[in-house]
């Protein structure tokens, strides 16, 4: 009889391992929402949650206060590359640059500079090259899969 609890003990832990495996590797957008993921570690950098609003005119993601205060929080420029996702997709993929650096980037880059120039933490703008903003044609900014999404979360704004 020991046995038997012994082994059905360890199965149990196993299975309970298992779901927590498989849960804990999935995507956090999986399912669903819009996400800006670091690949270089896999964190989170701004979730669906953290956007009140998104300009597709402009391509500025407006962040919630507190999505803001956090960020501003870490006392660090984000820098490096980053995807975002829509519904579990990777749609774009660019790099973070700080907003004081020496350094260009084609027009044909995808570049967030965060914070923008006049220190607004709340402003997230998704520009084509660095310094100047001067997009391609196609602009990839223009994926119907961001707008769609933030249309149908009543979040857009032209």
């Amino acid at each position: 009889m020991e046995r038997r609890t012994l082994i059905a003990a360890f199965f149990g832990l196993m299975a309970a391992l298992s779901l927590w495996l498989v849960i804990s590797l999935q995507s956090p957008f999986a399912v669903g929402g819009f996400g800006i993921v670091l690949p270089r570690d896999g964190t989170t950098v701004v979730k669906d949650a953290d956007i009140a609003s998104y300009n597709s005119t402009s391509h500025e993601l407006i962040l919630t206060s507190d999505s803001a205060e956090r960020i501003r929080g870490v006392k660090a420029y984000l820098e490096g590359p980053f995807t975002i996702f829509v519904g579990g997709e990777e749609v774009l993929s660019g790099i973070f640059v700080p907003p004081i650096t020496s350094r260009s980037y084609p027009s044909s880059q995808v570049v967030i500079t965060y914070p923008t120039f006049d220190s607004n933490y709340r402003v997230m703008r998704i520009q084509m090259g660095y310094p100047w903003d001067d997009p391609v044609s196609p602009d990839p900014r223009d994926d119907p899969r961001i707008t769609q999404y933030f249309g149908a979360t009543d979040r857009l704004v032209h």
